[in-house]
Formats: C-alpha cells, sequence, structure tokens
C-alpha cells in the first residue's frame, strides 16, 4: 500500500510517499535522502523499495526543496532548508506511527546532509546507511558539479548547471557548504555503514576512506570500479545487502 501525505515546509507544500508493505509489524521505517540535482523519483531512490518490503520494512521519500517536482525557486534550495525539511519528515512519521523505528538511507549529497543531521539535532535512528556520500560537498560542489570557477560564481552570484532541466546554483549556496564542512564536527559515535564505488569521479573514494579512517563506528563497503552513480547491476547487489542490514535487530544503534 502507498500513501501519500502532504507537509508544509517554510517554502511550499509537498510530497511524502509511504510505502507499506502486506506483511509491515510497524516497527521499521527507512527515510531516503536522494542526491544533488535529483528527486525522491529517482532509479537508485526507487529502487532499494522492494527489497525492503521483502523484510516487511517500510520506506519513505520526499524531494529536497528545489528538486524534482520542487524545482520552482532557486532561492528555496539550502543547506538549512534541506535539513528542515527532514526535520519535519521525521516529525510526520512519529506522528503517525509514534511507536516505529526510523532508518535513514542517503545517497551522495543527501549523505552530507544526514550526516550534518545527526550533528545538529538530537536523533534515534536504528540504521544509517550511505551511498557515495558526499563527504567534502563544497570542494565536490567546486571540482565536479558547476561549470564556472568559484571566483567567477561568486562575481556573478550564480551559475547555472546544464541538465536536462537547468539548475541554478547560486554562490550562497557554496558559502553554506564551506561553512557547513564535515570534517568540522569532529567524530561520530553512531554506528554508520557506507557502500562506496573504488572509481568515484564525484564524491572520492579517497574522502570516504578518510571518513571511515577517523571514525571507528563506520564499517566502509567498497565495490571495485564502480563510479559515483553504481551500475544497475551493483545497485541490486548493494541494496540487498542493505536491505537485510536494516532487517537486522542487531542493527540497532
Amino acid at each position: 500500500m502507498r500513501k501519500t501525505i502532504k507537509i508544509k515546509s517554510r517554502i511550499d507544500t509537498f510530497d511524502l510517499e509511504i510505502n507499506i508493505p502486506k506483511n509491515w509489524d510497524s516497527k521499521k521505517i527507512v527515510i531516503a535522502c536522494h542526491g544533488f540535482d535529483s528527486s525522491k523519483d529517482s532509479e537508485a531512490m526507487m529502487m532499494i523499495e522492494k527489497d525492503l518490503e521483502q523484510y516487511g520494512i517500510a520506506y519513505a521519500r520526499f524531494s529536497l526543496p528545489y528538486h524534482g517536482e520542487r524545482r520552482i525557486d532557486p532561492d528555496d534550495f539550502s543547506v538549512e532548508k534541506c535539513l528542515q525539511d527532514l526535520y519535519k519528515v521525521e516529525d510526520k512519521i512519529k506522528e503517525m506511527y509514534p511507536k516505529t523505528k526510523i532508518g535513514i538511507y542517503a545517497n551522495s549529497f543527501g549523505g552530507y546532509l544526514t550526516l550534518l543531521r545527526i550533528k545538529k539535532k538530537e536523533h534515534n535512528y536504528f540504521a544509517i546507511v550511505l551511498r557515495s556520500p558526499a563527504i567534502k560537498m563544497a570542494e565536490i560542489l567546486e571540482k565536479n558539479l558547476v561549470n564556472m570557477d568559484i571566483s567567477e560564481i561568486k562575481k556573478q552570484g550564480y551559475t547555472i548547471r546544464e541538465r536536462k532541466t537547468p539548475m541554478k546554483v547560486k554562490y550562497e549556496f557554496y558559502e553554506e557548504l564551506k561553512n557547513n564542512s564535515i570534517s568540522e564536527y569532529g567524530e561520530y559515535k553512531e554506528k554508520i555503514l557506507i557502500y562506496h564505488g573504488t572509481d568515484d569521479n564525484v564524491a572520492p573514494c579517497e574522502d570516504a576512506k578518510e571518513f571511515a579512517n577517523n571514525n571507528k563506528n563506520i564499517e566502509l563497503v567498497l565495490f571495485e570500479n564502480e563510479e559515483h552513480k553504481f551500475s544497475i547491476e551493483k545497485l541490486k547487489q548493494a541494496n540487498a545487502q542493505i536491505a537485510k542490514y536494516m532487517n537486522d535487530e542487531s542493527t540497532s544503534i
């Protein structure tokens, strides 16, 4: 069964899509947080739903501000507004299912947001799984995600990321990323599972290795020769492992 819940944010009303398996016992639900220039309806966000469903785990997806069906105003896109929406999703789920444990599965920029969220506000996630997390998001934006030098973006105030749907990226967003560097938050005490491709040319694998080395509770699973966007075959393999991990009672933090 699929539910669509309307959530009011500071900028709009957005959809929270929840998949409820037939055999759901209300014990667990996993929130998905997608990557930069993606959406709740991306292939990566959709594929894992069936894997979780077979274990009776509910799955909740939403699009971040200025992403997917919410792409209205680039001024709406900021780290803080993304975090606020994640909080609202969590609060709504707690309101609807007060006894249900919440886990999180995040990709790329969503992984960066999740790491920030953990440090900025108390949480009780039963599991945290990141795939290809953009740990050094400011550097990644500067080197891989925009087509202008940062000094030029600063002078102009923004740049246009040319994609199927062009995306306006403001210099203020880059500044916000710099002011919210993951490395400045110290050690993570949470158990975090990270999947990363060794040939990732967007979020370098070396960043994930460095992060894991500095945080003893992190388990890093490397997929040899995989890039930032895993191949379908390897994504299916990772998703099967992630769903099994989410189902394991010993996973709980």
